[in-house]
């Protein structure tokens, strides 16, 4: 459980980075490359053999890892435009129950088994998602209707790669490396972005993008160390997902004075009830 609480830390306040940039106007895109080069930096360094002594293109892994950086800056990137355009409410929504997606994976592909106190557990947590997120849709939300599509079918495409990845190459592969590869592949792509764009980042951007790199890289790490510390992935995404949701509300009533509706307190009881149903019956 230490992995779970680890991982939900560096979540809420990769988060809470967000919030922070809108208020001091810091440039998303910019912040969003630095940040993926600082995890790539990160992984490296803290990895057994560093990805660049080694013919990590070789591994039977690497051709995930392409993947999987390209929509880790898609989505970064479809959230943030989605928390501008439609709604925070609407974007940590679409993001959160895209857990739907790799649970059906685990229990279709994977076989696990799905019971009664699993699919009640579930479908709580489901439930909790939807009141925590209290989705309201302003006037842009039928112009930008594809944007939650997007942000949800890609979190579920991302959580998806990661168990395939932890069930398939850890061990023998090693975390750090394939996490470094991952963000370096994000950073890359990022990179040739702004450079068809001409976008040129400032030290204000950039410095941000370092401060959010740390515990992005972090939430990624301790995302793959639970899935390593559970029997099935169909449990540990939904726990990870809902805390972070839990949280994140928490975080914003006290730090940044958020209200508390009435649906968001319910989908709170209902979140708690769900990790402990998840978490007895495992």
């Amino acid at each position: 459980m230490i992995y779970l609480l680890l991982s939900v830390c560096a979540s809420v306040l990769v988060v809470s980075y967000f919030k922070l940039f809108e208020r001091f106007q810091v440039d998303v895109l910019q912040a969003i490359v630095v940040n993926y080069v600082t995890c790539s930096i990160m992984g490296n360094l803290m990895s057994d053999k560093p990805i660049v002594t080694t013919a990590f293109y070789l591994e039977p892994w690497f051709p995930y890892t392409l993947v999987l950086g390209f929509l880790f800056i898609s989505i970064f990137y479809c959230i943030a435009q989605t928390a501008q355009k439609v709604g925070v409410s609407i974007s940590m929504v679409a993001a959160k129950l895209s857990v739907a997606i790799p649970v059906l994976f685990a229990v279709m592909v994977h076989h696990e088994d799905l019971g009664f106190y699993k699919a009640m557990g579930i479908l709580l947590s489901l439930i909790a998602v939807y009141f925590i997120s209290s989705i309201q849709a302003g006037g842009n939300a039928a112009t930008y209707w594809y944007l939650p599509l997007l942000v949800f079918a890609g979190s579920g495409c991302i959580d998806t790669l990661l168990t395939i990845i932890n069930k398939q190459f850890i061990p023998p592969g090693d975390t750090n490396s394939i996490l470094s590869v991952v963000f370096l592949t994000a950073c890359v792509l990022g990179a040739l972005l702004m450079a068809i764009l001409r976008i040129k980042i400032s030290l204000k951007s950039g410095l941000w993008g370092v401060a959010l790199g740390v515990p992005n890289y972090f939430s990624m790490y301790f995302l793959l160390k639970t899935l390593q510390s559970f029997q099935e992935s169909s449990i540990a995404l939904p726990m990870n997902n809902i805390a972070i949701l839990m949280s994140t509300a928490l975080v914003g009533w006290v730090f940044f004075k958020e209200q508390l509706s009435v649906k968001k307190v319910i989908g709170l009881s209902l979140a708690i009830v769900s990790i402990v149903i998840l978490s007895l019956y495992q």
